[in-house]
């Protein structure tokens, strides 16, 4: 019954004895099933049995060894150099993969302070994370950074599992998911450190963009609701819940991409913010630690930028690349998406040619200069002007109207444009990295029907579901759920 972060166990007998132990246990759960189900049982009750009494076996074992832990603690302990004294005792649940378990163990309050902080030397000692056990803690991790809580609880009743009510598993992810917020600064450097560049990596991509989530935010006095309700048919028994809207922001998601000389991503880094959050904090300056790692390690990869044209994400990235030191050291490149490119030039194609044939033959020319010849974005661009010049010689205010914000794109980016270089250096020429982790990490996590968010739990379960996607949540979880674990010492 391993987990998926496979933390290495500390044997004390060889294999020899261990799987001596096994058959030991085989063959009591062989007994214990026939004694349940009986020996002429189908082969699926017998394991349906096996599971639940394997379940229950260890949920007794996990119970057994918590208790020993809190009574081998006495009068006093010392913990990271403080003396706490045995203060009151109590009965609390906690929660294992196999069920619960009740636990009668005493607080302790530290010596020489009033009324000073307390502790439970038990969960200490034991890693218990947020009142589970740290398997559990795991699951109940990976299950939230993957989908609501309903789909987590399913799971682990089709494993055979035992899993507490689902508001219990909610609270817990979400606490999990706070805490993970509030260490990520410290432990993501351990993990970056200890990430070796894929090998055959070449170039290195990145890009910002933002996609929409619903949040629940308090409505303002007197204001007609903006989002329709329900009549509610029965009165509150309780105090009616505050007045409340629901409205879409726009969430920031940024990508790291390693390529190969073949042009295919390697493996990638992702990161989110929720809309008010900062995201030269929480998303840029840590994409860039990411590509300062990448470069010392291998000083001459190439960097790209490939983004759409919103100037605000430009504005972003672009100063903080322009701060690196390696970057200015190595091949740097910023391209728009090509497919925006695309979109735009289809845009001026039909302003300016109304017949449909010669509007596809002339974009199938445009694309094909654009895969041949950096320039070719420039002689587009004089098209453009030449036709603009033009409408405003015949004072064609609606081909002008039509025209203008086109061309202002074409005049602010075109040095973004030229795709040639961006091959040749191993570089993808679109966004389809950062944009499908604009869906991958936030519109299939936060924004299914009828789901809304506060800010506290957005942040909780973006930074959950943005380590899970980086390929990271195990090694993170190894570091996280050791601050959970401290050493303690009986005092004489």
């Amino acid at each position: 019954m391993g987990t998926v972060h496979r933390f290495p166990v500390e044997r004390k007998n060889t294999p020899a004895r261990a799987a001596d132990a096994a058959a030991g246990l085989a063959h009591a759960l062989r007994v214990s099933v026939d004694a349940m189900v009986g020996a002429d049982a189908s082969f699926s009750q017998r394991e349906a049995a096996a599971l639940e009494l394997g379940n229950e076996a260890t949920r007794l074992f996990l119970r057994d060894d918590l208790v020993a832990i809190g009574e081998r603690h006495g009068e006093a302990v010392e913990v990271d150099g403080h003396i706490y004294k045995r203060h009151e005792p109590g009965t609390v649940r906690y929660f294992t993969l196999c069920g619960a378990v009740d636990i009668e163990r005493f607080t302790y309050r530290e010596v020489g302070m009033q009324n000073g902080p307390t502790i439970v030397p038990m969960e200490l000692e034991a890693g218990l994370v947020e009142g589970t056990t740290p398997a559990l803690g795991y699951r109940l991790t990976l299950g939230y950074s993957k989908d609501h809580m309903r789909s987590c609880e399913e799971d682990m009743k089709a494993d055979h599992r035992c899993p507490p009510s689902r508001s219990t598993m909610e609270r817990t992810a979400k606490a999990i998911g706070a805490q993970a917020k509030r260490v990520v600064p410290r432990v993501e450097p351990r993990l970056r450190n200890a990430e070796p560049v894929p090998e055959g990596t070449i170039a290195i991509s990145i890009g910002l963009d933002r996609t929409s989530v619903p949040m629940e935010e308090p409505q303002a006095e007197s204001e007609t609701p903006r989002t329709r309700r329900k009549k509610r048919s029965k009165p509150y028994e309780r105090k009616q819940p505050e007045p409340i809207d629901v409205n879409y922001r726009m969430a920031y998601v940024g990508t790291v991409g390693f390529y190969n000389a073949d042009g295919e991503k390697l493996t990638s880094r992702c990161y989110a913010a929720a809309a008010h959050e900062v995201p030269t904090e929480q998303i840029v300056s840590r994409m860039m630690a990411d590509l300062r790692s990448a470069l010392r390690q291998v000083p001459k990869l190439a960097v790209g930028v490939v983004q759409d044209g919103a100037p605000e994400m430009w504005n972003l990235l672009s100063p903080a690349l322009a701060a690196e030191p390696l970057v200015a050291n190595t091949s740097c490149y910023e391209a728009i998406d090509r497919y925006h490119l695309n979109e735009r030039l289809g845009n001026i194609l039909r302003c300016t040619e109304p017949e449909a044939a010669i509007r596809m033959q002339r974009l199938s020319n445009w694309n094909a200069s654009l895969d041949q010849s950096d320039s070719a974005i420039y002689r587009i661009r004089e098209y453009v002007r030449a036709v603009y010049a033009d409408a405003i010689a015949n004072n064609d205010s609606t081909l002008i109207e039509k025209l203008e914000p086109h061309l202002t794109y074409l005049e602010n980016n075109a040095h973004r444009m030229r795709y040639v270089r961006l091959l040749e250096a191993g570089l993808p020429i679109g966004s389809g990295a950062t944009e499908g982790a604009c869906k991958s990490v936030v519109q299939k996590r936060a924004n299914s029907g009828g789901q809304r968010w506060r800010p506290a739990g957005l942040e909780a379960v973006l930074t959950l579901r943005a380590v899970h996607l980086s390929e990271r949540l195990p090694r993170f979880w190894a570091n996280f759920a050791a601050a959970y674990r401290s050493d303690v010492t009986r005092c004489a």
